[in-house]
């Protein structure tokens, strides 16, 4: 399992451009694909529902008894946006997520204070990044380093499903899936565009003054429809994720706070997107 808020050694990543890399994106898209569909059939009557707003649900780790993630949830979230009332469309998502990921991240989210790119694997799909975040007095600052993946879909009925995976994956081990993040091109009549953000802990050494905390996460925003709007493309944007925080704070506050931290990035990013837009 590589998404999971426990370090992976720099060493075990495979050099890009060698089939060992090609096996590596295939197993995280895997992984990242099955989660999604997790939140999407946890939250997805909600979220049509909710049509704006963002709603929110914790699933249960699958790791054993005994394992120190055991009890460390994958937080989610999902929300379903229009550009008739957002004033945003696809395009919005896919230059502010997709693109410069990490970036734009420092410039909506007020608690990073720092983002770095330490390494570039593959420019603008694979990168390594070590980020600050300012926290509440009673609680050390943590830093965090992780692997950053933007990853451009094909197009697709229906993004994310099994299908969407299969051919995902089929492409990719035959080198014709493009991982050009600079713009997903419109597919066929009936299909709709997606892209995945992927995000997963690299060992670093530690930073002074602060502490080390660990998350790995899964971003997926795609063009959706609902029968409630006949006619109109939306953007749905999914996420879940599962954090150590590190340092002493106890396993029950890390659970009970991370609800409302992933759901805050979503009015930020909004905002941020329509400045930046306007």
């Amino acid at each position: 399992m590589w998404l999971q808020a426990e370090p992976t050694e720099r060493a075990r990543l495979p050099q890009p451009g060698t089939p060992e890399w090609t096996l590596f994106l295939a197993e995280v898209m895997e992984e990242a694909f099955s989660a999604l569909r997790k939140v999407n059939v946890t939250l997805r009557w909600r979220t049509v529902q909710g049509q704006g707003k963002v709603t929110k649900e914790s699933i249960t780790s699958i790791h054993p008894a005994g394992h120190p993630l055991r009890r460390a949830h994958w937080h989610s979230r999902s929300s379903l946006h229009f550009p008739k009332e957002l004033g945003l469309g696809f395009e919005a998502f896919e230059e502010g997520l997709l693109q410069h990921h990490t970036q734009h991240e420092q410039q909506y989210i007020e608690a990073l204070e720092h983002a770095e790119c330490l390494e570039v694997l593959v420019p603008q799909v694979a990168e390594i990044w070590h980020m600050k975040y300012r926290t509440p007095s009673v609680t050390a600052n943590r830093d965090f380093v992780e692997l950053v993946l933007m990853l451009p879909m094909p197009t697709d009925e229906n993004p994310f499903n099994v299908f969407h995976e299969q051919e995902t994956i089929k492409a990719l081990k035959a080198g014709t899936l493009s991982l050009d993040t600079r713009s997903i091109p419109r597919g066929p009549p009936g299909t709709y565009r997606s892209f995945l953000v992927i995000s997963m802990p690299i060992a670093h050494a530690a930073t002074p003054n602060y502490v080390r905390g660990y998350y790995a996460s899964v971003e997926g925003v795609r063009e959706d429809w609902t029968i409630f709007r006949p006619g109109e493309v939306g953007v749905q944007w999914m996420l879940t994720t599962q954090a150590e925080a590190g340092g002493s704070i106890p396993r029950w506050l890390q659970e009970l706070s991370m609800p409302s931290q992933i759901v805050a990035d979503v009015p930020a990013f909004l905002e941020w997107a329509k400045l930046k837009k306007a």
